[in-house]
């Protein structure tokens, strides 16, 4: 492109006047991401968006007009242009601001993928593109990593699905913001309906945020370090009554929940240690999860992991590596206020461990017993205070932070300490499905997150109009074919459905 066009797609002249803002501090939890990267191990989340074969003879989108788009919305997501600046020695966290070096045309990239590779070519021209992205995805992109020093997004238009449908690849680094955001950053930049309204932006992010000085960043570190420190005995405090309310439910509690370090059994799953990746993907109708949801007296997500549990129940005794104790779980869950506006940025989820009840031979006690497992974690997650790790990451500086997660992350990786939890699975949803671009129907969208040291298997399902597409994403030593999990998953739907006397949506295709 030429160099006038990229000035012309500098966002930067576009916005409001500078002020005398120096950043914004980046909280704990969304600093943690920078820390448990490592050679082997990325905190970029992959988001996809599948675009409908264009028809009528209507052209395909290039990569020219994708930019004009990104330009011309690039002022509903300011944190586009930030980048991290980072406080001299490691004592305080970075602050965003923005960068001015930043050039949108940097960030948007053109790919083409190559032809199927295997018995891809004796599927349908639908099938052999899915299974070309997911190749291509598990082999570009899935463990790449995001330079630091600009803005922690890119995105590419991808092409060479044999149907004609296109793809637009989304990298966003976990510090710019968890699935809820980075869904919302989409919504803003890509649905044609977005600009029905006003951005949900904050007016505080509109506001110009000046590159600060050095010193400045060291002395406010620093002084703010000295203010947390007084804030450390009533946090102690704090953290100890409720640790002992966790600890006097755990006494009586008819549900095990485990501890959040160590407690899983070692399992092939838990290998993580090279870049290798591999990706599958399940789809699975929301009305057939919503029967089985009804029928039992569960959530959606209840009914999710349940299927996550035969599936890898499967996969396990198939290998003759079943362990007799059950599987540990790791479930993300949204922690934003009821009734907020969409969010733009940062993570605001909590986490709890249960118990995956892999060792249950039949779907219906195995349903039960993930619903009676979450209830209990999801209890002692309340008692623990959904606030209370946040707020220590927030004390802690980011010199010792980074130390103590590299020396985590290699202990994980080695298999020196048993793993704290067997499988990641996330559940989001797109709020409002149907989006089109420039009125081209945009058909799937779904996310994908990143393997941790350690652990070799994380699912991640995105509900997106009346389809939940499961994203089996694998390190190959510990699942050389995650599309045989997304397999068993749809199965053990059809199986739920089965036992409980219910219709299946999606049975012809399982079957």
């Amino acid at each position: 492109m030429a160099a006038a066009s990229r000035e012309n797609l500098n966002i930067t002249p576009g916005m409001p006047p500078a002020s005398r803002r120096q950043g914004r501090r980046v909280r704990g939890v969304d600093a943690g991401f920078l820390y448990v990267e490592s050679a082997v191990q990325t905190s970029a989340c992959v988001d996809v968006v599948l675009l409908a074969a264009p028809e009528h003879g209507s052209p395909a989108l290039t990569r020219d007009a994708l930019l004009e788009r990104l330009a011309a919305r690039a002022d509903r997501v300011p944190h586009l242009h930030r980048r991290l600046h980072h406080v001299p020695g490691g004592l305080g966290h970075a602050v965003w601001a923005d960068d001015h070096r930043f050039v949108l045309d940097d960030h948007v990239h053109h790919a083409t993928m190559p032809a199927p590779s295997g018995e891809a070519e004796f599927l349908d021209v639908r099938a052999a593109g899915d299974r070309m992205l997911d190749e291509w995805l598990a082999a570009e992109v899935t463990a790449s990593h995001l330079p630091l020093d600009r803005p922690l997004w890119d995105v590419t238009l991808l092409d060479g699905f044999p149907d004609g449908r296109q793809a637009l690849v989304h990298r966003f680094h976990h510090t710019l913001g968890d699935g809820t955001a980075t869904i919302a950053m989409l919504t803003e930049l890509l649905d044609d309906r977005a600009i029905e309204v006003p951005s949900p932006a904050l007016p505080a992010d509109h506001a110009r945020q000046r590159p600060p000085n050095g010193i400045v960043l060291l002395v406010v570190a620093l002084l703010r370090l000295v203010v947390l420190l007084t804030t450390i005995p009533a946090l102690v405090l704090r953290t100890s009554r409720r640790a002992k309310a966790v600890k006097a439910r755990r006494a009586r509690a008819e549900h095990r929940v485990p501890g959040m370090a160590g407690d899983a059994p070692r399992t092939v799953l838990d290998i993580s240690r090279d870049t290798e990746r591999r990706l599958g993907r399940a789809h699975l109708h929301l009305d057939d999860v919503r029967k089985v949801r009804d029928a039992v007296g569960v959530s959606l997500s209840d009914v999710v992991v349940s299927l996550v549990a035969g599936a890898l129940r499967d996969h396990l005794a198939e290998r003759d590596a079943l362990p007799e104790a059950p599987l540990v779980v790791n479930v993300p869950l949204g922690n934003d206020p009821v009734g907020a506006r969409p969010r733009l940025r940062g993570n605001c989820f909590v986490n709890y461990y249960a118990l995956l009840p892999t060792h249950l031979d039949d779907p219906r006690d195995r349903l039960r017993s993930t619903a009676d497992h979450a209830r209990e974690a999801k209890l002692q997650l309340e008692l623990q205070g959904r606030t209370l790790i946040p707020t220590w990451l927030d004390r802690i500086p980011p010199r010792l932070a980074a130390a103590a997660a590299r020396g985590m992350g290699e202990k994980a990786a080695s298999g020196e300490n048993p793993p704290d939890f067997n499988v990641l699975v996330s559940n989001l949803k797109v709020p409002r499905s149907g989006w089109t671009l420039d009125g081209r129907t945009i058909e799937s969208v779904f996310l994908l997150g990143p393997l941790t040291s350690g652990n070799g298997i994380n699912i991640t399902v995105t509900g997106y109009g009346d389809v939940l597409t499961c994203g089996v994403h694998t390190n190959p030593a510990a699942v050389p074919d995650p599309s045989s999990i997304a397999r068993a998953m749809e199965a053990e739907l059809a199986n739920l459905l089965a036992v409980h006397g219910l219709s299946c949506t999606t049975c012809a295709k399982v079957a």
